[in-house]
């Protein structure tokens, strides 16, 4: 088995074109990767780069910033190494620029085919423009679909409204935030409840679905 490690006085940095563009005006993408400390191994069914401390990621128009980094590579039709799947270990935070969308939690996982993130541990989920967080147990940020499913005593944070529950599946396309597992929502003072409370993100309103349950809070003003 071969083992290389690199000891890096600044940096380590790996630039791996992506595959080919299909249309002219693509422009081909790279992965840049750096550490302090960078170890290159092989493993079962291809191969591993491990970066410790200060390791970061730039892959798939994200940023990703964490204490340790496993890459794994799988082996092409071409026997070239392509990205199977990422492993972040410690203060991770994942940015995308184009979104303006920050995720980060003390653990996650990113399958590059399935373009997802999985997060654990103090997990949050921020969206700058519609002045949204989102913190749960879990989170799978599925890039393609515009999907983000929050698992595990979540709370949602927009402005006015604190809303809470077991699971939230936020649909980007329509900024819409539907709330299940015994949901209640807070606004202005009052308080509510329902089998199904769904937040509309961009109109920073929310609707409530069967079994309604309020407390409202009346003002004289």
């Amino acid at each position: 088995m071969k083992y290389y490690c690199l000891l890096l006085i600044f940096s380590f940095s790996i630039l791996y074109a992506a595959e080919p563009a299909k249309k002219k005006d693509d422009v081909k993408k790279v992965v840049i990767f750096k550490a302090d400390l960078a170890t290159y191994r092989e493993v079962r069914g291809g191969n591993m780069f491990l970066g410790q401390g200060n390791s970061y990621l730039e892959i798939d128009d994200n940023k990703i910033y964490c204490t340790d980094i496993e890459i794994y590579f799988y082996k092409d039709e071409k026997n070239e190494d392509k990205i199977d799947r990422a492993k972040f270990i410690k203060n991770v935070r994942i940015f995308n620029e184009k979104d303006e969308v920050q995720i980060g939690g003390e653990a996650a996982d990113y399958y590059r085919d399935e373009k997802k993130f999985v997060i654990r541990e103090n997990a949050f989920y921020t969206d700058a423009k519609e002045e949204v967080a989102v913190f749960g147990d879990t989170i799978y940020n599925y890039e393609d679909e515009s999907i983000t499913i929050i698992q595990g005593n979540t709370r949602i944070y927009q402005k006015d409204i604190l809303a809470t529950g077991a699971f939230v599946k936020y649909t980007k396309k329509d900024k819409l935030m539907s709330i299940s597992g015994f949901p209640k929502v807070r606004n202005q003072g009052s308080e509510y409840s329902a089998r199904k409370i769904i937040v509309d993100v961009e109109n920073n309103t929310f609707i409530l679905q069967g079994d309604l349950d309020a407390e409202i809070i009346n003002s004289d003003k």
